[in-house]
């Protein structure tokens, strides 16, 4: 009969220290109870008995199931019936995961739909909302209507590439090096799920896809002439939706990517304090960026916020739940007369040509507020309120000209 250390009194305090301990050292942590069953304590607080024992050249840890759900008096009995099984020669983890193949063998509902909701539910729950929707949306649009229903270890190399092979057809170039870059995580979290046994290898093709056709690199359209800055301007105040007409608006003086823009939520927004914080996860570079708003913008804003709320998306789209696409602004700039002359994207570059060549802005300024980092590893820390002054001066001053000079006011308003 095994011999125990931990009484239930015990085995609680000892959590709570073993929980605190592997959230400030980030290492799991293991409360051992005697005869090699233990609790470990994951660096998210998750806790799991465990079972160690010894074959003849391997030593291997049998999961015997999650606390609380497994009490200590209930993963002993566990502990114990594995014991006895060992002693009788048979190899407890050996019959578990043979167990596990025949039910996935005779499980036929498994498919790639299921795969799918699995991994954005477990590797991709830290992505926003509007990342997870183009995945899905991708997905939805190209490979699941021919292999949604399908079982994931039945998908082959030939399945991947006929799908690639009709994006490249309707010259969706960029898209199909997305979706194959999707379909790889996608299967290689399948084939790391203990879940799916049968799924051993990744069908989809790996390397550099030279036998597709590439887009040739192109900037992004922009309006970089100041001249030509007014019409443009005037053009986007002539826009009858309210929402698309405040988010170019607001594009135009804030400058920052088509992504962040549209993925903001009023959480985000500090009006008083007259800034915008984006978080680290919704950047480009992974940091955490600090967005001054001129006195126009926040006027702005809060114009805004007496049509859509305080709550939610800053900008959200037709669709409930959704915020307003990429599509509908460079649509809307495209009526406007702009196609292939000034895009979304291309704020950006305007307001980084005419602050440098006409407004003579430090560069360094400009650099920062567009949030191109130099490499860190170089620079040291990332500083989030670098030139802070400097840069609100500057949004200023870029605000006040895009009114006056470039003739967005209507009796003195920046809307």
């Amino acid at each position: 009969m095994a011999r125990h250390t931990l009484t239930a009194l015990g085995l609680k305090a000892r959590l709570a220290e073993e929980i605190k301990t592997a959230a400030a050292t980030q290492k799991v942590r293991r409360i051992g109870d005697g005869d090699g069953l233990m609790l470990v304590v994951a660096v998210n607080g998750n806790a799991s008995w465990i079972w160690r024992y010894s074959k003849v050249t391997t030593r291997t840890d049998l999961t015997l199931g999650r606390w609380p759900t497994m009490t200590l008096q209930l993963a002993r009995e566990k502990a114990e019936e594995a014991r006895r099984a060992v002693a009788a020669g048979v190899d407890p983890a050996a019959k578990r995961a043979a167990a596990r193949v025949e039910r996935q063998l005779a499980k036929s509902d498994d498919t790639l739909r299921m795969l799918f909701d699995d991994w954005l539910a477990t590797s991709k729950s830290e992505i926003s909302v509007v990342y997870r929707g183009n995945i899905e949306a991708a997905l939805i649009k190209d490979v699941f209507p021919t292999l949604g229903a399908r079982a994931p270890h039945l998908v082959t190399r030939a399945d991947i590439l006929a799908i690639l092979r009709t994006i490249e057809a309707r010259g969706a170039l960029d898209m199909v090096r997305r979706v194959r870059m999707w379909l790889r995580e996608l299967f290689e979290f399948g084939i790391d799920d203990e879940k799916r046994p049968l799924l051993l290898a990744s069908p989809v093709p790996m390397g550099t896809l030279k036998s597709f056709k590439t887009r040739k690199t192109r900037s992004f359209p922009a309006i970089t002439d100041a001249a030509a800055v007014p019409a443009l301007m005037r053009a986007i105040r002539s826009t009858e939706h309210w929402t698309i007409r405040t988010a170019l608006l607001f594009s135009a003086a804030v400058f920052q990517r088509p992504t962040e823009i549209r993925a903001a939520t009023w959480s985000e927004f500090d009006l008083e304090e007259a800034r915008w914080t984006i978080p680290g996860e919704r950047m480009k570079g992974k940091e955490e960026h600090w967005v001054p708003l001129a006195t126009q913008v926040v006027q702005l804003l809060r114009q805004h916020q007496g049509v859509v709320g305080n709550v939610g998306w800053v900008f959200p789209g037709r669709r409930y739940g959704k915020p307003l696409s990429e599509g509908t602004l460079t649509g809307r700039l495209n009526a406007c007369g702009y196609e292939s002359k000034h895009s979304p994207h291309g704020f950006r570059a305007m307001a980084r040509t005419v602050l440098d060549e006409k407004l003579k802005v430090d560069v360094r300024f400009i650099e920062k507020q567009l949030a191109h980092e130099v490499d860190l590893r170089l620079k040291g820390a990332y500083n989030r309120a670098e030139y802070w002054d400097d840069r609100v001066a500057m949004m200023q001053l870029w605000a006040d000209w895009l009114e006056g000079y470039a003739g967005t006011a209507t009796n003195g308003e920046f809307q």
